[in-house]
């Protein structure tokens, strides 16, 4: 689950930025509850204490600088000096603290009022380069699967849904393929044709006409995808 924290003492633009986030989050097919949450602080204090208590407490911050009692650079700086690698985006009406803040490795730092657009592209990136779940919730007939996502071998569209497939059993999953890749994010996970993406993890080897798994099983990759999966496959393994 990708979980976010907002630390902005104005409770309106904490709401909108919330509202945001949500939004760029369920265009992607997020869930929230489910795929992501967000909890809102609007003092610094609360937020340190519960990095404190549990450094993976939350994977992104986004981080006002002009607190009423407090400095978000600052804030940031004893983060990184704690090796508390959450992601960190500053979003401020002031230009003077951009040097500082960007010391800090900072995704971003947006000027009020947000820019949607530039914001879901940081998002974006923090979520392919970042982000790792250990597991992902998969709707299917009845509720809810949860899948580790080391199991999974590959994806497949199906009849305008998808199927995930694991060693033991293949899901019918309640989404629809292009939906599925949204939640596969990561070097792990590599679309090799309009039809599949596998887990790197699970590949044996690159042959002549496609991917060997080390189930035995073999993937097609297609034209379009050849150049793009090969360079994947190569990176992984070294």
């Amino acid at each position: 689950m990708y979980r976010i924290a907002i630390c902005e003492d104005e409770p309106l633009m904490a709401q909108e930025n919330e509202t945001m986030l949500c939004r760029i989050l369920e265009n992607r097919h997020f869930r929230r509850d489910i795929d992501f949450t967000v909890s809102s602080f609007s003092t610094a204090g609360p937020l340190l204490t519960a990095l404190r208590n549990q450094p993976a407490s939350f994977h992104l911050l986004l981080l006002d600088i002009r607190l009423a009692q407090e400095n978000g650079v600052e804030l940031a700086n004893y983060l990184r000096e704690s090796d508390i690698g959450c992601s960190v985006i500053y979003i401020t009406a002031y230009t003077e603290y951009m040097e500082d803040a960007f010391s800090t490795y900072t995704l971003g730092y947006f000027l009020k009022p947000v820019d949607e657009k530039r914001l879901a592209k940081a998002i974006e990136w923090d979520l392919r380069k970042n982000y790792r779940p250990e597991q992902i919730a998969l709707p299917v007939n009845g509720g809810l699967r949860k899948v580790m996502v080391q199991d999974i071998l590959y994806a497949e569209a199906v009849n305008h849904k998808a199927a995930v497939y694991l060693p033991e059993e293949v899901i019918s999953v309640n989404l629809s393929f292009r939906a599925l890749l949204s939640h596969l994010q990561g070097d792990t996970f590599c679309r090799c044709h309009n039809s599949f993406v596998v887990n790197l993890k699970h590949v044996h080897k690159r042959t002549a006409r496609g991917l060997l798994l080390d189930t035995g099983a073999e993937l097609p990759i297609s034209r379009a995808y050849q150049q793009e999966t090969t360079k994947r496959f190569v990176a992984f393994i070294q």
